[in-house]
């Protein structure tokens, strides 16, 4: 079995190895398979004692370990792509882009809370980026440069404008209507109080 896994192994890396290049996705799974397929055909070809159930037993074991190998070859292979690698920090100047323009509109509707928020949110990002680009560069605290790829990572599948703006037209929906109920209200009051006032001195 050991063999079998060490020749898997062997292949994946003729096919996504060091020097090769960036292989598709779609591409590299389909080798996967054929080349799985393979291993378990020869599995299942060589003569084993203890039955069938005792040979199911390793067969998977077998697969669990090529799955593993694979998993590896496809984090492998996504470092050669230079749009991964660029994942994050386009990520970050695009949350950054939009919170400067989110800001600057709401700015100049007079909801200034939600601007000081876009504001503090392109901050963050940009404190994060930075961040980011020292950990590239040093190698030092690859923990923290870990946590900003995964929230990147799940910023970038969230790129879709309705998964997106949708939340966030919906939050600037919300905020506009409590802020006109407000302005509503306090105009009210002022202006009951103001007559009230005028009743007292006449």
């Amino acid at each position: 079995m050991s063999f079998l896994t060490l020749s898997f192994g062997d292949i994946e890396i003729e096919v996504c190895g060091g020097d090769k290049p960036y292989i598709a996705p779609a591409d590299l799974e389909r080798k996967h398979q054929e080349l799985k397929e393979l291993a378990v055909k020869q599995f299942r070809s060589v003569k084993k004692m203890g039955g069938e159930e005792f040979c199911r037993r390793y067969q998977d074991q077998l697969e669990e370990e090529l799955d593993d190998i694979y998993a590896n070859f496809v984090k492998h292979n996504d470092g050669k792509n230079i749009f991964y690698a660029a994942r994050t920090p386009a990520t970050l100047f695009a949350v950054m882009f939009a919170m400067y323009i989110i800001s600057g509109l709401t700015g100049f509707l007079g909801m200034n809370s939600v601007a000081t928020l876009c504001n503090l949110v392109m901050g963050l990002a940009l404190v994060s980026l930075c961040t980011w680009a020292y950990v590239k560069y040093s190698g030092e605290f690859r923990e923290v440069g870990t946590l900003i790829d995964q929230v990147a990572e799940v910023l970038w599948e969230q790129r879709s404008p309705k998964k997106v703006i949708k939340p966030l037209g919906d939050n600037l929906i919300e905020d506009t209507m409590r802020q006109s109920v407000t302005n509503s209200i306090k105009a009210g009051l002022t202006e009951q109080i103001s007559q009230h006032a005028r009743l007292k001195t006449d």
